[in-house]
């Protein structure tokens, strides 16, 4: 009679299903962090591909295995990200999208350091500032490169987009452009990179070389605000030999960590946290606690990254290991719903007893109140007696819960009761 023993085999394989059925939830409606990123970046010599190494080694520290990808450049890193699967971040230039479009869902995870657009000269060309160009032969970048979507934009502030030679110099590499600069092939040249790059320590070292200040900076700030400007002082680079060789105004775009906004959130924190570890001092080109940053982000921002930056990791990386964390954080979103819902139907039991134990004994009353109320017992004892012999079988093989026994046992009594009034008819 005890509903809970008979049931028990019945409990136990609805108990796997409702497991499994969680397990599933978890990998497909919020997959489990994935075990693999890749990081794509600038060549090997530049500092977004340094820099994604640090990353990569704060992962490993975590149990996650990062492989940093080296490319040709923003170009390539965005034709990646559209035709790669898995966990993927890239190191982009904030605005590179303008010029060469991004693919769908990609977003900032914010902005890491800044990479100024330095603007050199040869001396004698009477430049100044940035309308000067006018006529002059000008390396503004390839087409598609970080340099290049800087200058554009400069260019159509002034209004010179088509008021200087630049075409037949656009497959130049920046270390062709220094050269032909020096060489007196070209009047001006626009680069952008950190200061420690070869070709730019070399222009800044060069004689007859000098870089122009860009004077109305702060205006290109207003008018593209996912780009900086940096006043550079005298001699930041080397106060022995006073490099630059005087103060200088530049624009300064910012390389931003950007990823699919598929990217798992407990990733992003992951990535945010190294973020602050690795670019929150101070440098050369900004005060610390400069980056990261939700500033200079071209892109949409990541909703994850946004939630970081105002109220840092969520409570349980704080206080537990990253891995598990993970686990507890996916088991709080999937597992408290569910303990909800088997919690509102294990409460719902007794009454589903209560409706299954009441309708079929009312079955069986109805049958035996047939019997009571016959005005021919004697004549049809026998019969009534099978009818009865048939409703005590359909009572032993009803299943009744221990907590309603009672009733039954009262049943059964008023069964045996009537059984004695046929027979005595």
């Amino acid at each position: 009679m005890n509903w809970y023993h008979d049931h028990l085999g019945k409990i136990a394989i609805g108990s796997v299903i409702a497991l499994v059925l969680l397990l599933w939830l978890m990998n497909h409606l919020r997959p489990g962090m994935p075990k693999k990123v890749r990081f794509l970046t600038g060549p090997e010599a530049s500092r977004s591909y340094q820099t994604a190494t640090r990353y990569a080694d704060y992962l490993k520290e975590h149990g996650i295995s990062a492989k940093v990808i080296a490319t040709a450049g923003s170009p390539e890193i965005l034709r990646a990200f559209e035709k790669t699967e898995g966990a993927v971040v890239g190191l982009l230039q904030s605005a590179i999208e303008r010029e060469l479009g991004a693919p769908e869902g990609l977003q900032s995870l914010g902005s890491l350091y800044f990479e100024p657009c330095w603007f050199f000269v040869r001396d004698g060309q009477n430049i100044t500032d940035v309308p000067d160009l006018v006529g002059k032969r000008v390396f503004v970048g390839a087409p598609g490169s970080d340099t290049r979507a800087v200058v554009r934009t400069l260019l159509q502030i002034f209004g010179l987009t088509d008021r200087l030679i630049s075409d037949p110099f656009e497959q130049l590499t920046p270390t062709q452009a220094a050269k032909a600069l020096t060489a007196g092939e070209l009047d001006a040249v626009f680069i952008a990179g950190d200061a420690e790059m070869a070709v730019l320590d070399s222009l800044l070292r060069a004689d007859g070389i000098g870089m122009v200040s860009v004077k109305h900076a702060k205006v290109y700030e207003r008018i593209q605000p996912d780009v900086g400007e940096i006043l550079i002082p005298k001699g930041l680079f080397d106060l022995e030999h006073m490099i630059p060789r005087s103060e200088v105004r530049v624009v300064a775009p910012a390389i931003n960590l950007v990823a699919d906004e598929s990217l798992h959130p407990a990733l992003v924190d992951l990535l945010l946290e190294a973020a602050t570890s690795i670019h929150h001092r101070a440098s050369l080109l900004a005060p610390r606690g400069t980056f990261p940053s939700v500033r200079y982000a071209s892109l949409p921002m990541n909703r994850d990254a946004e939630r970081y930056y105002r109220d840092g990791p969520s409570g349980l990386h704080k206080y537990l290991p990253f891995w598990l964390a993970s686990i507890v954080d996916r088991v709080i979103v999937y597992g408290v719903p569910v303990l909800v819902v088997v919690s509102t139907l294990f409460k719902g039991i007794p009454v589903v007893l209560r409706m299954h134990v009441s309708f079929g004994l009312n079955r069986l009353y109805k049958r035996m109140n047939r019997i009571e109320d016959a005005e021919d017992k004697a004549e049809k004892r026998e019969d009534y007696l099978r009818e009865l012999d048939s409703i005590e079988e359909a009572a032993v093989r009803l299943r009744v819960p221990g907590m309603y026994l009672a009733r039954y046992f009262e049943f059964r009594q008023y069964a045996h009761d009537l059984r004695t009034r046929v027979r005595t008819a």
